[in-house]
């Protein structure tokens, strides 16, 4: 069923690795979304915190992205050293 996922290859590592990156990322960006949410929220722009909480979901996500991508370039890498 997920045979290809079972072949380790360097260039699938390195799109995990490349995937890892927008994941770190996104994390990174976001912390400017949550920023200019606790602005509105003080400017009164925003009253009901929304961009604050957007912005706090997408570093979650980013994280989590970069999380899994990490493990699965690592899996690939570890499995590739061992063939080797």
């Amino acid at each position: 069923m997920n045979a290809p996922m079972k072949n380790p290859t360097w260039p699938k590592a390195f799109a995990f690795l490349g995937l890892t990156v927008m994941g770190l990322a996104l994390a990174y960006y976001s912390t400017s979304i949550a920023t200019a949410g606790v602005a509105g929220k003080v400017y009164r722009t925003d009253p009901n915190g929304d961009v604050f909480s957007l912005g706090t979901a997408f570093v979650m996500v980013g994280i989590a992205m970069a999380a899994v991508f990490a493990f699965l370039a690592l899996t690939q890498i570890r499995q590739l050293s061992r063939k080797a």
